[in-house]
């Protein structure tokens, strides 16, 4: 069965200093998960998480251990240190940050609330390259049908970046279009950026998707995404 649920509907608490976080689907083998909290269902990625963090603020300067990160960026703009230097930042990038190397977000010169997602991933053993890579430099690709889709960071076998997670892609299904039917041999988390629709499972019927809708498909599972509107229906899609 896929599950969803808006982010709009968890309780927020504070995280990394200065943070808005409002946790989104976490691991079903988790060392003590909340029973009674139906996101922690997810059997390959670690974590996938929405973070705010207002003008003026910073995040706490932080590291983890066996534990790759990729950070999202929703809207706004700032900076990114990595190893003693600040990269700006800006809504569509996707910025890789290896396990084991100490990171921050920087808001502090804007008034405007920068708004990203935190997705995690176990890695054995530390290491990695740093990227930061907006989908705007990805030739996109067609699916032959409605959708298209451009690939911003994807596994280090394909010369990519990310170790254990197997893709981070954004997606776009044109007015009145619909994508192929898929059925993957990977997780994924399928976040709503832009727009509404409809995800039709095969077996299971269809559920209505809109922005802000975090939606876990688990592995082989067929569906597609239909776009009844007239305007763009844009995803970011986690997969591992």
């Amino acid at each position: 069965m896929i599950y969803l649920r808006n982010w709009r509907d968890v309780q927020p608490k504070i995280a990394h200093l200065s943070a808005v976080h409002w946790g989104g689907l976490r691991s079903g083998s988790d060392d003590d998960p909340n029973p009674d909290d139906d996101r922690d269902r997810l059997e390959r990625l670690d974590g996938f998480a929405r973070h705010a963090l207002q003008g003026r603020k910073t995040s706490d300067h932080h590291k983890h251990e066996n534990l790759e990160q990729v950070y999202y960026v929703l809207s706004g703009g700032g900076e990114v240190l990595y190893d003693d230097e600040r990269f700006s930042v800006a809504a569509g990038d996707a910025i890789y940050l290896p396990s084991g190397t100490y990171h921050q977000m920087f808001n502090d010169d804007n008034e405007d609330w920068l708004e990203h997602h935190v997705i995690s991933q176990r890695v054995e053993g530390n290491g990695g390259t740093f990227a930061i890579r907006s989908w705007r430099q990805v030739s996109p690709q067609g699916d032959g049908e409605g959708a298209i889709r451009w690939r911003q960071l994807a596994p280090e076998a394909d010369g990519g970046h990310l170790r254990a997670m197997a893709a981070i892609d954004r997606e776009a299904v044109q007015p009145g279009g619909t994508s192929v039917w898929r059925q993957e041999e990977v997780e994924q988390v399928y976040y709503g950026l832009e727009g509404k629709g409809v995800i039709e499972v095969e077996d299971q019927g269809e559920r209505d998707y809109t922005e802000g809708d975090m939606v876990h498909l688990p592995v082989g599972i067929r569906f597609r995404i239909r776009n009844p509107t007239h305007d763009w229906l844009v995803s970011l899609i986690i997969a591992a």
